[in-house]
């Protein structure tokens, strides 16, 4: 059900507004039908709140959701058979691999059409108006600074004055920084952005130490994210509603891992299965394998091979299909 808190709109699950409009990018999120570009994991910023995995961040390399891609053209196919209608790129911080971005956006405009929607996050501390402008050529469509450093109004000038992309803001909220938030969002209006999203913080294996060390503690009500981002959230979008022009958004943690990841998960099963597989709730494809002597066999659930050793197997639907989950299918 919707719910308005002193006028703001949305729900707690699928997110709270200042205003009803939804950034471009956001909508096709809500939907689980975009690819997550994770271009780098390089970056020059040190976030305690980050919650990029470790084996992701400091290091160099190139994801489309969970598959890891060694190209462009890998990743375009990855795309293709996920059957995705846009993309976000993250990182690290993307600009770093500027060259590589540039590459993925002029890829993925020519493969997919140019209705094909692209929004980047960055922190901005790479955002010459030289490299505006080359991502703007490209197609990107939309840029969302995560502001790290001072100064960061004059990246927001920049590409709202130099380019034709939607230019917004998009932070972590959380108690200690309610006050770091409404600066920014401030800021950002009158800096010219045309939207603010905040995150609910998250409370993750890479960043328990550094909120921990802060002060933090993992919400019960809430789980994996920060106790009292919610209520931050709620302090800040009223305060942004009574105080400024610029729309700003809300989105739980609970929804990108709940709905947005199972949306994502559920339209790459439904297109990608294999005749003997079968599509759970969750996203997740059933089958069963049977060992014959020297060959393995595949079944629909349910089905048992005689004489053969067989067992259910569950798994993402990725290029591999390793699965997750094996049992025996048969007594």
């Amino acid at each position: 059900m919707a719910i308005r808190i002193q006028q703001l709109v949305g729900t707690p699950v699928k997110g709270l507004y200042s205003r009803p409009e939804p950034a471009a990018g956001c909508s096709l999120c809500y939907a689980g039908v975009k690819a997550v570009i994770f271009v780098t994991g390089l970056c020059d910023d040190s976030c305690f709140y980050c919650p990029v995995g470790r084996d992701r961040l400091g290091h160099d390399v190139f994801y489309v959701n969970e598959e890891k891609v060694e190209g462009v053209e890998e990743l375009v196919v990855e795309v293709q058979r996920i059957g995705a209608q846009g993309a976000s790129i993250t990182g690290g911080d993307p600009l770093i691999a500027l060259d590589r971005v540039v590459e993925v956006v002029k890829a993925l405009k020519d493969a997919m059409g140019p209705s094909f929607h692209i929004h980047l996050y960055t922190s901005g501390r790479y955002a010459t108006i030289e490299a505006l402008r080359a991502l703007d050529r490209a197609g990107l469509d939309e840029i969302r600074f995560h502001p790290t450093v001072d100064g960061f109004e004059d990246r927001i000038r920049l590409a709202v004055v130099h380019t034709g992309m939607d230019v917004g803001v998009e932070i972590p909220i959380a108690p200690r920084i309610v006050e770091w938030a409404k600066k920014v969002i401030l800021a950002a209006w009158r800096s010219g952005a045309k939207f603010v999203n905040l995150n609910e913080m998250e409370f993750v294996e890479p960043n328990a130490r550094g909120l921990l060390s802060r002060g933090y503690r993992e919400s019960r009500d809430r789980p994996f994210t920060v106790e009292g981002s919610y209520e931050a959230a709620l302090e800040v979008l009223e305060w942004a509603r009574m105080n400024t022009g610029i729309p700003v958004h809300f989105c739980p943690a609970s929804f990108k891992d709940s709905i947005q990841t199972r949306n994502r998960l559920r339209r790459a099963a439904s297109l990608d299965r294999a005749w003997y597989e079968r599509q759970t709730g969750e996203g997740t494809l059933e089958w069963v394998e049977a060992m014959c002597e020297d060959a393995l066999l595949y079944a629909p659930p349910g089905y048992c091979v005689e004489g053969c050793s067989s067992r259910l197997v569950e798994s993402y639907p990725t290029r591999d299909r390793k699965p997750r989950i094996g049992e025996e299918a048969c007594d």
